[in-house]
């Protein structure tokens, strides 16, 4: 039976080869939610330099902490926001949703599913959104929170963690974003009928 990351981590303090295991075990996810962001060119590179510096703070690691992926994603969160700002890439939203627009996946056979537990809906999301994103930060911040929730799968405890806000922030996010979508998807607002179709609103 495979040990929790904690008890890798655990191990790695004092045996530190054994932080491989953490890197086979959770390298792809990490790389993944780098190419996200700030797409594949750059996410090899940010998801190294996220293991080479949670190897360094293994020793400050939380151990009642079961799962290290919050803990990674928080610090590939730091190196994407650092990469933006350095002028690397474009606007962190705009960039996610640069890929995820172009991301296409099958219809599951016709199930209208609701869009925060629905990847198949993302990229159509990120069509709707990307155009509003440039000027509203509040709104930036709601679209991480979706992101993380849906395309990386982590639980709104895990979301809170990565982000560094309180679960019920998390919670008022998603509410929120919800709520901008339903109206932008309502009858009467002027959209393509593509996006409208595409949310379930039809």
């Amino acid at each position: 039976m495979d040990v929790d990351d904690a008890s890798v981590i655990e191990a790695a303090r004092t045996t530190p080869e054994a932080f491989g295991v953490l890197f086979e075990r959770l390298f792809d996810r990490v790389h993944r939610f780098c190419a996200r962001r700030v797409g594949s060119a750059r996410a090899e590179d940010l998801a190294g330099e996220t293991f080479r510096r949670a190897f360094e703070a293994r020793c400050s690691y939380d151990l009642e902490r079961p799962s290290a992926l919050p803990w990674l994603f928080g610090i590939a969160m730091n190196l994407v926001r650092s990469e933006l700002r350095a002028g690397v890439t474009q606007d962190q939203a705009l960039a996610r949703f640069a890929v995820l627009a172009q991301v296409t996946v099958p219809d599951p056979a016709g199930d209208v599913v609701s869009l925060l537990d629905a990847k198949v809906r993302l990229a159509t999301v990120a069509r709707l959104l990307s155009s509003l994103l440039r000027d509203d930060v509040e709104l930036r911040d709601d679209v991480e929170a979706l992101l993380l929730h849906v395309w990386d799968e982590l639980s709104y405890a895990d979301v809170a963690t990565v982000l560094n806000v309180p679960v019920g922030t998390v919670r008022s996010r998603l509410s929120r974003l919800r709520r901008r979508l339903d109206a932008l998807t309502s009858p009467g607002t002027q959209h393509p009928d593509e996006l409208r179709t595409g949310i379930g609103g039809q």
